[in-house]
């Protein structure tokens, strides 16, 4: 072996059994375990809340066409070894006796559904009817919506005409795993098998039809990088996160949630990880210089720390990876009881990713400081090390810079949540550059004046300025990224449980006639049952802008990224007029309708204003029937798409569709108590729908909880991160303290103006970092809140106090138990240290 490979070496076993290596293997190991233990964790956690929403579309992937797709993708399921099943729906009267009504038809196939369950009320051998889980319908058998026995006149076992063919009523639809929670679905629902559909002469060329494609199975991934660039523009490939629904917005964000909190806790292991690194590099410098001094070439130099480094950097990430693999562990045990299917399954990625971490932070970390260190002179051992670090230049700075980036983007894959913890973090290092020369202005007021511990150590603050402003901004950054993970648990998730009160409409009512509305409003009256006011219900198509024609020009990736109900300009339109401003609606440009001087006049919703290119004062003109409308836009709107109430793209004044025929439609909740008298109203009828919405609440509810608990448990390791975070920081400046203390001691201070003077500036560098952490909690919270997780901003000033307040005693309890051990020493004793 080499001299150089035998003396690193050496070194390596000598620092190791010495402690000395314990901060920045710390780091590194922090830095490895937060990685490989958050994104096993968080992965886990994600799979495990989307295999159980995956129920509401029946599969993990579903394919949807306006025509038959072709075989290949069938053939590629099957040699992939994946499950299918398939789904025609279409719309058709249903005859029963001298009765008949518009369904809504699904023929479905064996294997139906590949996720969740069908629950379907049938007779047993008693007669009486119970739910269970079934197996699609027979052929020649069908189950029914209870809506259609009452239209009908029916009962189980009578028959009914679809088409050209009749069905047995074999079974009552309890709950379809994936039912449209749309309140403007058309009619009461008829279950066949698929294969029956030929028979009826129902479908026809011209017919209005929607294929589905169900997919599920451990390589639906793999399936769906393959099927996705083949798709044609008529047909769209999605899972349960695409449905631009209530419940895929809260997996969607509770994805955001997990990843905000893994990054939080890389960002602080990182940071432990650059002050560890310059520390490295300044405790090194003496015996790089006495090396130098013997006649060691800077090759050499560089050899033995590029070997001792890489052997620290290897020995750490083994370390983090076994530790993180624990945690991981731990936390698996944790979320058992409340996210079933969540299981410890280690893949390739997370250890990846978290040793590609480690070697990100030694690299990118070290590179400043070794390169300083390698160049320490020899003279040094004489003239001493205290004037020889310079400033880093910005080039100097860029790859850590690099590093966190790449880090967080590399972790969430989200460029927008990367994007916003960098603004903010960019905020923070400004501000504090700022205010650091303030504060170095305000030492030289009071620092010349040094008999009281106050003025000593505002002296200290001001003598070590620049080395002051990098502690404050590592302890600010910490206090920060701890103050923001409490914000995340405690008020945004709060905040998001609260969109989903107690009261939370469970019910629609839909297809309610005019002549049924006093009855209807009657009884909520009388039952006391929380509602949305009717809003009446005409279909429309738009027609023209500014009287030119509109014409359909939405390419595949818009008709993918549309909200439900979006997909096509030239498509009828559910219009309704309502007086007041609804509820979830906010008029950001024009004016609501003026009561006191009605004219025809219309609000647009926002998202859909841009699409179409409309302004207020612009007129719009819809085809209604047979009869053609015009009007001006007069407000844009904004409305929350996730509230479980009636939204509208387009809201008229009264006195453009009064005229038109309409149906009406609510959302109430029910209490559970109150069901059955609910249901008992409804059966005198028998034409008014409901839509149950109950099953999709309760996920949701799942879903915040589970995140809830999950976040929980990130914030434990952000704690630990944060913590040696601190401990780095203050430990980087002992040897210097060590100096002036030796000095101090020399002139004759005692230990009780010592103490306290350490004491007093540990406790205004935490109050400051404190403060400052607050305020840019507070911006980085603004832009998460506003760009991130689509809420409305609010100032948490209860986290301004606490974040200074915990700044002062954290920061000062850390530098008095690191500072302890030398007030203790004697002024001989700390002359010899220094020597």
């Amino acid at each position: 072996m080499s001299a150089w490979a035998t003396q690193s070496w050496r070194l390596f076993r000598h620092e190791l059994k010495r402690g000395e290596l314990t901060i920045i293997a710390l780091a590194l190991i922090i830095a490895v375990a937060s990685v490989f233990s958050l994104s096993g964790f968080s992965a886990q956690i994600k799979s495990a809340l989307i295999q159980q929403s995956n129920s509401f579309i029946a599969a993990d992937r579903v394919l949807q066409s306006s025509r038959p797709v072709e075989e290949k993708y069938l053939n590629k399921a099957d040699e992939m070894g994946l499950q299918h099943a398939q789904l025609l729906q279409f719309s058709s009267m249903v005859f029963g006796g001298d009765d008949m009504v518009l369904a809504s038809v699904k023929a479905v196939s064996n294997g139906y559904p590949l996720r969740g369950s069908l629950l379907v009320a049938t007779p047993d051998d008693q007669n009486q009817l119970s739910v269970g889980s079934v197996a699609p319908p027979k052929q020649g058998s069908a189950y029914v919506g209870q809506s259609l026995l009452n239209n009908l006149n029916l009962n189980i076992g009578d028959r009914f005409e679809l088409g050209n063919s009749e069905f047995t009523i074999s079974g009552v639809i309890d709950k379809e795993p994936d039912a449209s929670f749309s309140v403007f679905t058309s009619g009461p629902r008829v279950m066949i098998h698929v294969d029956d559909v030929p028979a009826t002469d129902i479908v026809q060329p011209g017919s209005r039809l929607t294929y589905k494609y169900l997919f599920a199975g451990d390589a639906i991934v793999e399936y769906s990088e393959w099927a996705k660039p083949q798709i044609l523009e008529t047909q769209r490939f999605r899972d349960i996160k695409d449905q631009q629904s209530p419940l895929a917005n809260a997996l969607n964000r509770a994805e955001s949630y997990l990843s905000l909190a893994s990054m939080l806790g890389i960002i602080l292991a990182a940071v432990a990880v650059s002050v560890a690194s310059r520390r490295y590099g300044q405790r090194h410098q003496p015996m790089v210089a006495v090396y130098k001094s013997i006649g060691a070439s800077a090759s050499f130099i560089s050899k033995l720390y590029l070997l001792h480094w890489g052997a620290l950097a290897g020995f750490s990430i083994l370390v983090g990876l076994i530790i993180g693999y624990g945690i991981q562990y731990l936390g698996i045990q944790f979320m058992a009881d409340v996210v079933p299917g969540v299981s410890l399954t280690v893949s390739a990625y997370p250890v990846l990713v978290a040793v590609f971490t480690g070697v990100i932070c030694a690299v990118a970390f070290a590179i400043t400081p070794l390169r300083q260190l390698i160049a320490t002179p020899a003279i040094s051992v004489i003239r001493g090390f205290a004037g020889f670090e310079r400033a880093q230049s910005w080039l100097e700075r860029t790859p850590p810079l690099l590093a966190v980036v790449l880090l967080l983007w590399l972790f969430s894959q989200d460029l927008l949540l990367t994007t916003a913890l960098m603004l903010g973090a960019g905020a923070i290092i400004f501000t504090i550059l700022v205010l650091g020369h303030v504060l170095i202005n305000a030492g030289r007021s009071v620092g010349s004046q040094a008999g009281q511990a106050f003025h000593l150590s505002m002296a200290n603050l001001k003598r070590r300025a620049k080395a002051n402003q990098v502690q404050l901004v590592s302890f600010t950054i910490a206090i920060q990224l701890l103050l923001l993970m409490l914000v995340v648990r405690n008020d945004l998730i709060n905040e998001w449980q609260a969109q989903l009160p107690q009261n939370t409409p469970n019910q629609f009512l839909v297809n309610v006639s005019q002549t049924q509305v006093p009855a209807v409003e009657e009884f909520l009256h009388t039952q006391g049952l929380a509602a949305s006011d009717l809003y009446p219900i005409v279909r429309g198509r738009l027609s023209a802008i500014n009287e030119e024609q509109v014409r359909r020009r939405v390419s595949k990736e818009e008709e993918d990224a549309s909200e439900q109900g979006r997909r096509g300009i030239g498509r009828e339109l559910n219009l309704t007029w309502h007086q007041k401003l609804p509820s979830e609606n906010e008029v950001i440009a024009g004016q609501w309708f003026n009561q006191d001087n009605p004219k025809p006049e219309v609000s647009v919703e926002q998202k859909l204003a841009e699409r179409l290119q409309v302004s207020v004062g612009d007129e719009l003109t819809f085809q209604i029937g047979s009869e053609t409308v015009s009007m001006p836009v007069t407000s844009i709107r904004t409305v929350n798409w996730q509230s479980m109430q009636p939204n509208f793209y387009m809201i008229f004044s009264e006195s453009v569709l009064a005229d038109f025929p309409a149906t009406y439609i609510a959302a109430i909740y029910v209490p559970a108590l109150q069901k059955t008298e609910f249901q008992t109203f409804l059966q005198d009828y028998p034409t008014i729908s409901i839509i149950d919405v109950d099953a999709i609440i309760n996920q949701l509810r799942t879903v915040i909880s589970q995140v809830s608990l999950a976040v929980e448990f990130i914030l434990i390791l952000v704690l630990i991160a944060g913590a040696l975070v601190l401990v780095a920081q203050v430990q980087a400046s002992m040897e210097e303290r060590e100096r002036e203390l030796a000095i101090l001691r020399t002139l004759g201070a005692k230990g009780s103006l010592l103490a306290n003077s350490v004491l007093l500036e540990f406790v205004i560098l935490g109050a400051l970092a404190g403060l400052l952490g607050s305020l840019s909690m507070e911006i980085g919270v603004f832009i998460l809140q506003t760009q991130v997780f689509d809420m409305s901003a609010a100032i948490h000033w209860q986290y301004w106090l606490l974040g200074t307040v915990l700044g002062a005693v954290i920061v000062g309890a850390l530098g008095m138990a690191s500072c302890y051990r030398l007030l203790k020493l004697s002024s001989l004793t700390l002359i010899r240290r220094t020597l």
